[in-house]
């Protein structure tokens, strides 16, 4: 065996497919494992509108994320719906309490389909993409986990204070 820090499943024809790494797991405060990244992609297949997204909940009891938003797709239905800010920069659009319930809609729906210890309470829409030169993505654009939430430390622990969603 070959100790590489990946989680795994094998089908039904003894294929392994990569799932998660065992660094990014998320354990609640109730002892559930998630692997976000699974769940993550689930929402970023089922919706146009989401680029990326970092689930939290380590040791939490409810798992929260921070999304930015697909600009040109955000800009595409908010211009098909006759919003005049359609046009707007990504910071204006992140910010409209519309396009935060447009997303949460869609992650309301994703929860219907995974476990309860699973589902995401709560979402923030950052005002920017996250980036390289941020320190938020790696070079082949993988998301660091630990740096982002470190960014957003503020934000995420609102959720958990009570506070709710900042972008209200």
């Amino acid at each position: 065996w070959l100790h590489t820090g990946d989680i795994g499943t094998l089908d039904g024809e003894g294929f392994l497919k990569i799932t998660d790494r065992k660094k990014d797991i998320i354990v609640t405060a109730g002892g559930k494992n998630i692997a976000p990244q699974e769940i993550e992609n689930k929402l970023k297949t089922r919706t146009a509108y989401v680029s990326q997204i970092v689930m939290h909940g380590d040791k939490r009891n409810f798992c929260v994320a921070l999304i930015t938003i697909n600009q040109e797709q955000v800009a595409k239905w908010a211009a098909a719906q006759g919003h005049a800010w359609a046009g707007g920069t990504y910071a204006e659009l992140s910010a409209k309490k519309e396009v935060h319930d447009l997303i949460m809609a869609d992650v309301t729906e994703l929860n219907k389909t995974i476990a309860s210890y699973e589902t995401i309470k709560y979402i923030h829409l950052l005002d920017h993409e996250l980036s390289i030169d941020s320190g938020e993505l790696t070079p082949k654009m993988s998301i660091k986990r630990r740096v982002v939430e470190k960014n957003y430390w503020d934000i995420l622990e609102n959720f958990y204070k009570g506070a709710g969603d900042s972008t209200l």
